[in-house]
């Protein structure tokens, strides 16, 4: 692990300490990534994850420092946006030369936006915002879904969500994007039977599955779900093209397919689209 959290660097506003929370669990994954060799398109998908919730998390805390009235922010604006070519540039090296990623642009990063931003320049807006609960809830309004074409889903607390992965680290990533974006109820197995197992007791609005595991693979796992009957609408993650396997599996009611490595964005609108058609 890159680095823990700890109260040493709260800022005391509760969506800002959950965002960094966010961003120190993504490095820490790219490092446990690139310590174990793992394969690409989990490191990409990670690295997407930085990238998209990097962004999300800046606006979101110069809409509150707006609304604050913080006298600093043109130059805490023009420091975001260096951080953000920072981390944006190890994602389009990464992708320039796929399998390679040098830690040490990571851990340069971590210190720049840990040890220089949070703990210099975000505690030197913590007398301005702290307690500021308009402001927060101003900033707390925007969504994590840019350009998104229709209305976002909002109920993210009470859908029940299955992911079938036998990833660990891709589990790990699934996990930290969901929770921070509220979701509740979400149950991880790392193989098919054990899914098949678990929606029998319990079924899930929304199921994402691996297509390529051991044992069951995911088009007998969708062929599995649509003979139970279930509301569960099934959302099928490939490292092939969506369109080749939605030839593949046609007539098996996957309600969406996922490219591997995904985009942060793209998830939730997938899950959002297949909730919305399964309420």
């Amino acid at each position: 692990m890159l680095v823990e959290w700890s109260k040493d660097i709260e800022i005391g506003v509760d969506f800002v300490d959950a965002d960094h929370k966010v961003l120190i669990n993504l490095l820490n994954q790219i490092n446990d990534c690139v310590e174990q060799n793992e394969e690409s398109t989990v490191v990409g998908s990670v690295l997407d994850a930085l990238v998209e919730y990097t962004k999300f998390h800046f606006i979101r805390e110069e809409k509150m420092l707006e609304s604050c009235g913080y006298a600093d922010i043109a130059a805490h604006k023009e420091i975001h946006q260096d951080l953000s070519q920072q981390v944006y540039k190890i994602y389009a090296d990464y992708q320039n030369i796929p399998w390679t990623i040098n830690p040490e642009d990571i851990l340069d990063f971590l210190k720049s936006w840990l040890v220089d931003h949070i703990m210099g320049h975000d505690f030197a807006y913590r007398e301005a915002c702290v307690g500021n609960a308009n402001a927060a809830t101003i900033a707390k309004d925007v969504q994590f879904f840019e350009n998104h074409l229709q209305a976002p889903f909002s109920d993210w607390a009470s859908l029940n969500i299955m992911l079938v992965d036998d990833n660990p680290n891709f589990r790990k990533l699934i996990h930290t994007l969901l929770k921070a974006i509220g979701v509740r109820h979400l149950h991880m197995v790392d193989n098919a039977n054990d899914g098949i197992a678990k929606l029998s007791q319990r079924p899930a609005d929304v199921v994402l599955c691996d297509m390529v595991m051991d044992g069951m693979s995911g088009i007998d796992f969708a062929r599995q779900v649509q003979s139970m009957e279930l509301s569960t609408r099934v959302v099928m993650m490939t490292g092939y093209s969506s369109n080749e396997m939605r030839d593949r599996s046609s007539g098996l009611g996957i309600s969406d397919f996922l490219e591997k490595p995904i985009r942060a964005q793209s998830l939730l609108d997938t899950i959002a689209r297949a909730a919305s058609v399964a309420a």
